[in-house]
């Protein structure tokens, strides 16, 4: 069982990131931004005090380091699903497609250090964190289930339930992936640079999303492979014991 304490801290985490993803809705329905970058300043606040919180802390080095006493070999082994998951997105969606160059590096600078480093953070960083005082599996599945349960927000927008659902269960998987690599000691700048990556595809996709749900099924197929490889996989710290805090 969780304790209550714990679970509050858990349970404050997931409010926090939703109640600043409504603000951001609500200030998209006002203001309808046409630059993507714009769509994303309601989160803004809420990245730049994860950056004061880690800095005044000093706890930049407990997130970002990586396990010491892994082989390059090993540490690749683990990554390259993630480069051959990218790689078949940016075939099948046939690129990418913004207005200019500047258009394209802002989308990508803003899934990167505002969307996808506020998640990583609050799920495969605070969050897991503190899971992992009582096991990497409730850690896991746990914080990969409340960062799936946040993208039914997405509904709110006007989007299909089916997609809505669709999309919970491929943010569940691929929060597992990313937790699982967490726990096996690889780095959350990883885990921030995957995010961010696969956001700017999906942003910059010229492909229409109905067109690409054979390869949706196949990556999520795929993902599902690589988490249950890296769910039982023993890591040499198990449960990275170098991030657990008190």
């Amino acid at each position: 069982m969780i304790k209550s304490k714990l679970l509050w801290k858990v349970i404050g985490l997931e409010i926090l990131v939703i109640f600043w993803f409504v603000v951001n809705g609500a200030y998209v329905s006002m203001t309808h931004p046409t630059a993507h970058y714009l769509q994303f300043l309601g989160v803004v606040p809420l990245a730049i005090g994860i950056v004061f919180y880690l800095t005044k802390t000093k706890k930049w080095k407990q997130f970002f380091s990586f396990q010491q006493n892994m082989s390059f070999r090993t540490r690749i082994l683990f990554l390259s699903p993630l480069f051959l998951y990218l790689l078949i997105i940016l075939i099948g969606n046939k690129g990418v497609h913004g207005s200019s160059i500047v258009d394209l590096v802002l989308i990508l600078l803003t899934q990167t250090l505002i969307i996808a480093f506020v998640e990583e953070m609050v799920f495969r960083g605070f969050m897991l964190n503190l899971l992992l005082s009582k096991s990497y599996k409730v850690a896991v599945l746990l914080s990969s289930f409340l960062f799936a349960f946040t993208h039914s927000l997405n509904m709110l927008s006007g989007q299909s339930v089916a997609n809505t659902i669709f999309q919970i269960l491929f943010a569940f998987v691929i929060g597992m992936v990313l937790a699982l690599l967490i726990v096996n000691g690889q780095s959350i700048g990883i885990t921030i640079a995957f995010h961010g990556l696969n956001n700017f595809l999906q942003f910059t996709s010229p492909v229409d999303a109905n067109d690409s749900l054979l390869i949706n099924y196949a990556l999520l197929l795929f993902l599902s492979g690589s988490a249950f490889y890296l769910w039982n996989r023993k890591s040499t710290l198990s449960v990275s014991q170098h991030q657990i805090s008190s």
